[in-house]
């Protein structure tokens, strides 16, 4: 599965924030230092660095220029400048957290782990309180292969630090390392239901794959076979097992749908539980307007016209390629004798795939269209844009 990296400093902000605790001591110094923080806010960081470098020439001894020079130069992704400086501030200020801290996020960054694990031990055993050393600790851990340490040292931060996300989403990334897949999901979601990052919902969408996605892809197998019966077998029980886990419930809607004779209840049930999981784990664009095609066509066989446009404009915001909603939304209008309306979207429907102009000539609930004028424009256009693609 992926393991993803997330952002160990919020850069600018840490620049800010630290000169804001001790300002450098020298007049010229502060005035490329003020310099420097307006290209932070500008994300011009390269000319920030320009400023700093000129900072430190002015006052060599400022913590705060040191230390924020050197977070910028891992901005910059100079990696060997902010190793060499931060190196340089601790052989200034011994064990100074911050250097610790600085350092240790050079070698992660430069993929030299066990070294940044060292620093980060001497730093975290410093000041037990930093949740940013700690959960750097876990991460330089897990990623030099010390995998039970580093659930040991991520546990004991979640404990200590229940309300961050990015604690929780750690903790899972050595769960899954250590093939402990059903703690890692729940504390993923557990995650999710603090922060909805966007790294945690990719993190999510993996673990479910990692744990379901052979017995998905089973399911889709079968149903693409049209043995509805035989995939609904393995769906139920997996969504039932992981609700969360969108694509499945997609498939659950599809299958029940499409099964004879079809199970529209069950399958409106499973594309909502489906759109619900949305909140959590990505589907595709594609994916998200046959879901929206399907619940609309669903309710629209119930007359629930208003609720059926609604899914019908939510599938068409997805500005997939999906063809069938467009003409659907068409349908609707139709019905509704709404006939201008009705050929835009059967003219976005074919635009997208053409075959649908058969489907609107021959549609049996289309005869009072097909008796307009709008319909005979809707030819003419059709014929036009077609002619004009070959």
């Amino acid at each position: 599965m992926r393991i993803y990296k997330y952002s160990f400093l919020a850069l600018a902000a840490l620049v800010c924030a630290n000169l804001a605790l001790s300002a450098p001591k020298d007049s010229l110094a502060k005035k490329h230092v003020s310099f420097g923080n307006a290209a932070i806010e500008e994300a011009d960081y390269a000319r920030a660095v320009e400023h700093y470098e000129s900072a430190l020439k002015d006052d060599p001894d400022s913590k705060s220029v040191m230390y924020s020079l050197g977070v910028l130069y891992l901005q910059t992704g100079d990696m060997e400048k902010a190793k060499d400086l931060f190196m340089s501030y601790l052989e200034k200020y011994p064990m100074d957290k911050d250097g610790l801290f600085g350092l240790s996020n050079a070698y992660i960054l430069k993929g030299e782990y066990e070294k940044a694990v060292r620093l980060l031990g001497q730093a975290a055993a410093s000041d037990k309180n930093s949740e940013a050393l700690r959960r750097n600790l876990g991460y330089a851990q897990l990623q030099s292969g010390d995998v039970a340490n580093a659930r040991k040292t991520l546990t004991e931060l979640v404990t200590d630090c229940p309300s961050n996300a990015l604690n929780r989403f750690d903790l899972a990334l050595a769960m899954s390392a250590g093939n402990d897949f059903e703690n890692a999901v729940k504390e993923t979601k557990a995650g999710l239901l603090l922060s909805p990052e966007a790294e945690g919902k990719i993190l999510y969408s993996d673990l479910l794959d990692t744990i379901g996605g052979s017995l998905l892809d089973e399911a889709i197998e079968l149903f693409r076979k049209n043995e509805m019966d035989k995939a609904l077998a393995i769906l139920e029980p997996l969504c039932e097992r992981f609700p969360d886990y969108a694509k499945a419930q997609a498939y659950l809607g599809h299958s029940s749908n499409l099964k004879l004779p079809p199970d529209r209840k069950k399958a409106e049930k499973a594309y909502k539980a489906a759109l619900a999981a949305t909140r959590f784990v990505p589907l595709s664009r594609q994916d998200l307007a046959i879901i929206y095609d399907n619940l609309g066509s669903i309710v629209l066989r119930k007359g629930e016209l208003e609720e059926a446009e609604s899914y019908f404009r939510s599938g068409i915001a997805q500005e997939s390629e999906y063809a069938p909603v467009y003409f659907n939304f068409g349908l609707l209008r139709a019905h509704k004798e709404a006939f201008t309306e009705a050929s835009v979207s059967f003219m976005d429907a074919v635009r997208r795939d053409k075959s649908m102009a058969d489907y609107i000539a021959n549609h049996p609930k289309l005869a009072k269209f097909r008796a307009t004028t709008d319909y005979t424009n809707l030819l003419v256009t059709i014929k036009k844009e077609l002619n004009s693609n070959e």
